[in-house]
């Protein structure tokens, strides 16, 4: 069985971002609650990449900034995700308690960010063959970022004149991070829900990072920081999971990609062009991030739930069993440890 804070590589075979992973919370994070995962804890990172070969999944390139060259894997770093080039992470539905703890509810597991968020579409390869993917640039600016009276905007860009680009003004408080953050919202919340692949290229190492590196643990600590403090921008963090969420159960690969800024890219000088024009706008309030995440995460889980039941041939259920059974939908830690195979 896998046990968490020894040093190892955590290959994921199977689960939402197949890759090696080198702390056993992100391999969790990749895993819990997701059926039928697959996945290995090796000594070596080269013993770590040849499980994944032998069960068809591209190893891609390792990061370069991680020590891919050493047998002793760091503690905090990813040595690398899964490629987005392969078929659909999420192949099954995650697992359903079918008796939910009476103590939580479906609002509740809203309110702590789904366990779920992990999968992040964070693959750190970058995609070379973009055919067969949507592809769009997100940016945010902020004039006077950190000051009293900053102005941020949030762009998105698909391409000249495209009638989907997107130029509005941040609403809430003015930074740039917020406006990294919400202009990724803004491209999950106009973009038809498809089957085809959407890779949004953003320059924000910061969006990235929450996802790729910080939500195991901001999941662990309730979303609070070593010092105890709450994590910045954290409802709209958990908002953004849950739209990332919704679109994996759907079935929808989505890759987020780093992209260097004002280096010449057209998408992603087009995507900054409109994030500046949005800090021109009229200022807007702040939106109220609970309550859109509670009603995605909701929205998911009913459609898990009927899923579920199409499936299993059941006689409908009524509104109440509905809503038991869908505060069933998630993780469950004591589960998966049982499941773990070592």
């Amino acid at each position: 069985m896998v046990k968490s804070g020894k040093p190892g590589f955590y290959a994921v075979a199977r689960g939402r971002v197949p890759g090696v992973y080198t702390t056993w919370d992100e391999c969790q994070a990749q895993t819990a609650g997701f059926a039928g995962n697959k996945h290995h804890k090796f000594a070596s990172l080269e013993q770590a990449k040849q499980y994944l070969t032998e069960h068809g999944v591209p190893t891609g390139s390792v990061n370069s900034t991680s020590a891919a060259s050493s047998s002793t894997p760091s503690s905090s770093r990813t040595l690398q995700r899964g490629s987005a080039l392969r078929g659909r992470t999420h192949g099954s539905t995650p697992y359903a308690r079918t008796q939910p703890p009476a103590a939580k509810t479906s609002q509740d597991s809203a309110r702590s960010g789904s366990s779920n968020s992990q999968w992040a579409a964070l693959a750190s390869e970058v995609i070379e063959d973009e055919s067969g993917w949507d592809v769009v640039y997100s940016d945010g600016a902020c004039k006077g970022n950190g000051k009293t009276g900053s102005i941020a905007g949030v762009g998105v860009w698909w391409g000249q004149n495209d009638a989907r680009n997107i130029a509005e003004r941040c609403p809430g408080g003015q930074t740039n991070n917020r406006a990294e953050l919400i202009a990724i919202v803004r491209v999950l919340e106009t973009t038809p829900h498809t089957k085809r692949p959407l890779l949004i290229k953003t320059d924000s190492k910061y969006s990235i990072s929450c996802f790729r590196h910080w939500m195991p643990k901001w999941l662990k600590n309730n979303f609070r920081t070593a010092s105890g403090e709450p994590v910045k921008n954290a409802p709209l963090i958990r908002y953004l999971s849950a739209l990332l969420d919704l679109r994996a159960r759907e079935g929808q690969k989505i890759h987020l990609q780093y992209i260097k800024g004002h280096a010449g890219h057209e998408g992603n000088e087009g995507a900054d062009q409109q994030a500046n024009i949005g800090a021109t706008l009229p200022s807007e309030p702040e939106r109220d991030w609970e309550a859109l995440m509670s009603a995605t995460f909701a929205s998911g889980n009913s459609g898990d739930a009927a899923s579920s039941q199409k499936k299993a041939g059941t006689a409908a259920m009524s509104n109440s069993e509905l809503e038991a059974y869908a505060a069933g939908l998630g993780d469950d830690d004591e589960l998966l440890d049982e499941l773990s195979g070592a």
